[in-house]
């Protein structure tokens, strides 16, 4: 029996110019676009498959001259992929 890995994590954190992270930006709205996004950095990587409805937060801030902007993306993977589940039928009972 295989075991899924529960856990997993990439971080990547570094000086970049504004052109630098507009690429980085548009990569990962292709990968969320095509349903995969890859993240990797030398031998660290994390492969996730966004898909269905996904929770996003844009927050910004300025603070003592520090500016900050936070995006944040989150979903519940499908725990149940490959197991068919009958559609619901409802219909209107007769009254007895």
């Amino acid at each position: 029996m295989s075991k899924e890995r529960a856990n997993d994590e990439f971080t990547y954190e570094s000086m970049q110019d504004t052109r630098s992270i507009v690429k980085y930006l548009e990569a990962v709205a292709q990968g969320f676009d095509s349903g995969r996004l890859l993240c990797c950095s030398g031998k660290n990587e994390l492969l996730v498959k966004p898909s269905g409805l996904l929770q996003f937060l844009l927050k910004a801030r300025r603070k003592d001259g520090q500016v900050k902007v936070n995006i944040k993306v989150s979903w519940k993977e499908d725990r149940h992929k490959g197991k068919e589940t009958s559609p619901l039928l409802i219909q209107p009972g007769e009254r007895v």
